[in-house]
């Protein structure tokens, strides 16, 4: 009985068996309803024949025989699942490791970022300073150059090397001064520029007067010259119309052209550097035309002065009228050649106008005294050579002597 059941029991278990296996299907269901229908019978006949406490052993040996299957077959897999924890708690460790690994690397890079990025906080620091220094240097370096630059102008300006020194005040107007322009030395320097400007400028000048002051010799030396080679040439004039056995009038204007190779053998010079560098500086100061007018007054002037000598009509006096008239000829010869030099600066309307007005005051002096002229024969004779010779000189270096002649004509042939 003991055995039935049992095999009964197998034969259920392998129904569940398959049932595990099979699935939930139709198969499947149709399996457990068999297995129920032999377990439905299988229960009666214990009940029918009293052997429950029979079956009760018989299930729970049952029982106890899976158990024991159970734990066969669990016990030949328990290694490899020991094998397989130890395995993974070798792997937890390790990555335990790892990650005190990176952990201690992060707190390494920042270490190492902390102090990167305070070496180049350093290094942007000695950066600004060397940008701070070398400027402070080149700020020094302009300051000292400009300050040399200051000191050279006034020395050049003490040695009347004027030409070096409006050079040296534009280089140091244009290039230098923007650079120190920012400082306050630079500001205060740049408010002295006009004064070292009126400084080069008073300088040059007063040169300039001074060679005009100076003229006054030259002048005169330049006027007698003339006057004398004037006279060789009337001489020679008068020799060449005496060999001439057909008289006839030869103009003066043709006399001069036949006289030609007389005056190459003789040129006169003016030294008008003086002029010419207080130009060139007026010119570079942008005080061109106040230079201008400065000068023609100053000429108007010198030439009232040279017409203003006190002369006397008599014959032991006509000396002082004689270097006058000297004066005037030099006088207008310097005016034709810085006419000639700078015409820009010195147009012949200017001198023109000029010459206008010593011709109107010579006639004044004349016409004061004409009565002692017309009265002293002797006195006119010479007065007409003088003023003959003075009209062919300046008639010679291209200035209208009309007015001289209508003079001439009024006082010596009424």
């Amino acid at each position: 009985m003991a055995d039935s059941i049992q095999q009964q029991l197998q034969q259920l278990v392998l129904l569940s068996d398959s049932v595990g296996l099979g699935g939930v299907g139709s198969g499947g269901v149709s399996t457990v309803e068999e297995a129920m229908e032999q377990l439905g019978p299988l229960i009666h006949s214990v009940y029918r024949a009293n052997k429950q406490k029979l079956f009760q052993q018989q299930v729970e040996l049952f029982a106890q025989r899976k158990d024991a299957e159970i734990m066969k077959l669990c016990g030949s897999y328990h290694q490899e699942f020991v094998q397989s924890v130890a395995q993974l708690l070798k792997v937890r460790q390790n990555t335990s490791e790892l990650q005190e690994k990176v952990v201690g690397l992060n707190v390494e890079l920042q270490q190492s970022g902390k102090t990167l990025y305070e070496k180049k906080a350093e290094l942007l620091s000695l950066r600004r300073e060397h940008r701070n220094i070398q400027a402070a240097i080149d700020t020094v370096q302009s300051s000292v150059e400009v300050v040399r630059m200051v000191a050279s102008f006034d020395e050049l300006v003490a040695t009347k090397q004027y030409y070096s020194a409006i050079k040296t005040l534009g280089t140091l107007k244009e290039t230098y001064m923007p650079q120190v322009r920012k400082y306050a030395f630079g500001r205060l320097l740049e408010t002295s520029i006009p004064k070292m400007e009126r400084k080069l400028q008073g300088a040059a000048l007063s040169d300039m007067k001074d060679w005009l002051y100076g003229l006054k010799k030259t002048t005169r030396d330049i006027g007698r010259h003339l006057t004398l080679r004037m006279k060789k040439k009337q001489v020679m004039w008068a020799e060449r119309d005496s060999s001439v056995k057909e008289r006839y009038f030869v103009s003066s204007a043709v006399q001069f052209v036949l006289d030609e190779e007389f005056d190459q053998d003789d040129p006169i010079s003016v030294e008008m550097m003086p002029l010419y560098q207080c130009l060139h500086i007026n010119e570079k100061l942008g005080r061109r035309a106040e230079f201008r007018r400065s000068f023609t007054e100053d000429r108007s002037d010198q030439l009232s002065l040279i017409l203003a000598s006190p002369v006397q009509f008599a014959l032991a006096s006509l000396g002082p009228f004689e270097s006058m008239l000297h004066d005037v000829i030099g006088f207008f010869i310097v005016e034709h050649n810085i006419m000639a030099s700078a015409p820009d600066f010195r147009s012949k309307s200017d001198v023109d106008a000029l010459w206008d007005t010593g011709i109107a005051k010579l006639s004044d002096i004349i016409a004061r005294n004409i009565q002692a002229i017309r009265e002293d024969a002797e006195v006119s004779g010479v007065l007409q050579e003088l003023l003959t010779t003075f009209t062919y000189v300046m008639e010679e270096n291209s200035y209208d002597v009309r007015k001289l002649r209508e003079l001439m004509m009024a006082i010596f042939e009424s």
